[in-house]
């Protein structure tokens, strides 16, 4: 009886720890993010700007592309248990990237796992540096710009 009770004491505070790392996973809810105007660099053709978003979302794999008409590709990515479908729109000069469905990304409307956000920020990035165009700044550092540059090494002033 004394064994019993002092293996339950023990297992304690792993179940309490395994119950708070599934809670906490559960809650990584953000609210849901748009890529609204992308602005490719330089010129190109809308067929261009077709391959290079093809080109992009190749490079960050689990990412399969179809054209639903000039200037709009539907992409979906699926990972384990879960998918996302995006709509990427674009023109010669800019694209936004909306989101279509999902599974198992506990989509509300309004919120989704932050996994959705990671991805399509990830895509977002990599057809920003296909063209040339770098990372977006932040307003934060010092010096007022963290930005990486598009290629070439990554040189730190500090």
């Amino acid at each position: 009886m004394i064994d019993r009770r002092s293996t339950l004491r023990s297992f304690a505070p792993v179940l309490i720890a395994l119950g708070a790392g599934i809670g906490l996973g559960a809650c990584r809810a953000q609210p849901i993010y748009e890529s609204a105007n992308g602005q490719f660099q330089g010129r190109g053709s809308l067929a261009e700007r077709e391959a290079l978003i093809r080109r992009a979302a190749a490079s960050q794999g689990g990412w399969s592309v179809q054209s639903m008409r000039p200037g709009l590709l539907r992409a979906t990515n699926t990972w384990r248990s879960h998918q996302m479908t995006v709509d990427i729109s674009f023109d010669i000069r800019t694209f936004t990237i909306r989101y279509v469905n999902s599974v198992n990304l506990d989509y509300n409307g309004a919120q989704i796992h932050s996994a959705y956000n990671d991805r399509v920020q990830a895509l977002e990035r990599a057809i920003l540096q296909g063209s040339g165009a770098g990372l977006p700044v932040s307003g934060g550092g010092r010096g007022g710009s963290d930005a990486v540059p598009a290629s070439g090494p990554v040189v730190s002033y500090e």
